[in-house]
């Protein structure tokens, strides 16, 4: 990662360590989050097997960490962050909740994961939301995480996309980032670095230029969209809060759930979601 990036980054998610988890307090993220877990039970768990070896590759304050962990009892795994905050907090969460002694935390920069985790291997691979976004070189990454998995084994990513990214931008009015988010670059808000993005074309290429076969290709929420709070750490666009609110989220639910296995929908997801698997 180029210095000024690596900077950018690392300034940009050490503030956010604390408050991080907030978002679970967002009535649209808890939706997407649900959405994210159902896809994972479906698609990942079911098919890894007993006792896997996870990688976290961006694991933050480690929210997905814990979700493998406390699914998957006999699972082991590494949480590996750029960010030192982040991974106090993720490491932390691990003690409370009584996974510690089967994850092991390691900081460093996604560009040497290959080099840094050097001799071991692993099931499973996951990046989630925009970690893939905020490195160098994306498609380097992802040949690398590939270089680290078994036979067999998973990759699964949730990315930026590129035509989510330009409808926010024009649903606020910023169509300067609107047009350069069609250009596989962007971003939500001024004060959050620029992002790689991505489309149906760049994941088919990077996943096959890393010897991986694409199991997945969806893309979820669908049917409802985040506004301008929603990229904020706290508070909440009064109208989805409204919307979200009773028994329509779980009609809400239901009906994003049932639409993320259908073909062709990944470029109405507000992200997109990949399984993909390195040949046996």
């Amino acid at each position: 990662m180029t210095e000024n990036l690596l900077a950018d980054v690392q300034d940009y998610f050490s503030v956010k360590a604390e408050a991080y988890d907030d978002v679970d307090l967002q009535p649209y993220w808890m939706l997407s989050d649900r959405l994210l877990a159902a896809a994972l039970k479906d698609e990942v768990l079911a098919k890894l097997p007993e006792g896997f070896r996870f990688l976290d590759a961006g694991c933050g304050t480690g929210r997905w960490t814990t979700f493998f962990a406390e699914q998957a009892p006999t699972s082991r795994g590494t949480s590996f962050d750029l960010t030192a905050e982040m991974l106090a907090v993720a490491e932390e969460k691990a003690r409370r909740r009584g996974f510690a002694d089967r994850v092991s935390f390691v900081r460093g920069d996604l560009a040497d994961v290959s080099e840094t985790l050097a001799g071991q291997t692993f099931d499973l691979a996951f990046n989630f939301h925009n970690v893939l976004g905020f490195v160098a070189d994306p498609e380097q990454v992802i040949a690398d995480i590939a270089g680290l998995l078994n036979p067999g084994g998973l990759l699964v990513s949730f990315l930026p996309s590129v035509w989510h990214t330009a409808f926010f931008n024009i649903s606020v009015g910023n169509l300067d980032e609107a047009e350069k988010a069609l250009g596989r670059r962007g971003r939500f808000t001024t004060q959050m670095p620029d992002m790689h993005l991505f489309d149906l074309e760049r994941i088919e290429k990077m996943h096959a230029d890393a010897g991986l076969e694409l199991a997945v290709v969806s893309g979820f929420p669908n049917l409802i969209y985040p506004g301008y709070q929603e990229t904020q750490l706290h508070g909440s666009t009064e109208k989805l809060v409204d919307i979200l609110a009773g028994d329509n989220v779980e009609r809400i639910f239901e009906m994003e759930n049932a639409l993320r296995t259908t073909p062709g929908i990944a470029p109405r997801g507000n992200n997109l979601f990949v399984v993909s698997r390195r040949p046996a």
